[in-house]
């Protein structure tokens, strides 16, 4: 890695959000329509969490290399995978400490938006808009069946789906599904999402570096 990167400094600087995988890259894509639209953003997939630092290392390289004149802020949006502790093997100071001692100044910072336990837990949020997919019969339907949202997660939908006689998968092919729920209203009632993107409009056009302080 080059010691000395040449960036931009009177432009914007470039969100790159780090996504977990096929699913949460659709999903994220939406959260960058309806909420950061108006920022300077990008969205790669890490296609999963297997060696995470060493993918989130990769990506913010790589990223580095072919965009030379600009300015980043890194976004690892992953999934805990429980209700409780952190994701697994992800280490932010790890991440951190590579990129400081690598001299990379075209980072400005990075953060993580982590969603407990999964990214399914988050479309809990929206029980309504998941029960109206499903087209089940207002009189079958129980909205304060999944509450909280994050005690439940992929296998919970995924049976929710079979009685219901439709098929949960993983992947581009929940697209349809996750493009119909209530984005607004997930993000409205989901902590640790709504915080993510305030985090993400705060610094949108923040040019201070917080790694390499001046």
């Amino acid at each position: 890695m080059a010691k000395e990167e040449q960036v931009n400094l009177s432009k914007k600087p470039i969100s790159l959000l780090l996504v977990e995988g096929d699913t949460d890259e659709i999903f994220y894509q939406q959260i960058k329509n309806s909420f950061i639209k108006e920022c300077r953003a990008t969205i790669q997939n890490l296609q999963g969490l297997f060696n995470v630092n060493k993918k989130v290392i990769n990506s913010i390289v790589n990223y580095v290399q072919k965009h030379k004149d600009e300015q980043i802020r890194v976004y690892c949006c992953l999934d805990r995978e429980s209700r409780y502790g952190q994701v697994p093997e992800y280490d932010i100071n790890k991440i951190k400490k590579y990129v400081k001692d690598e001299n990379i100044r075209a980072i400005l910072s990075i953060n993580s938006v982590i969603a407990t336990q999964q990214i399914e837990s988050w479309f809990f949020y929206d029980i309504d808009g998941i029960y109206k997919f499903l087209k089940v019969p207002a009189t079958k339907r129980n909205s304060k069946a999944f509450r909280p949202p994050e005690k439940f997660g992929y296998k919970h939908l995924q049976r929710l789906f079979e009685r219901y006689k439709r098929t949960y998968t993983k992947g581009k092919k929940a697209g349809y599904f996750i493009n119909q729920l209530d984005i607004n209203k997930i993000a409205s009632n989901c902590k640790e999402l709504r915080e993510g993107i305030e985090l993400l409009q705060s610094q949108a056009n923040d040019l201070t570096n917080h790694l390499f302080p001046a």
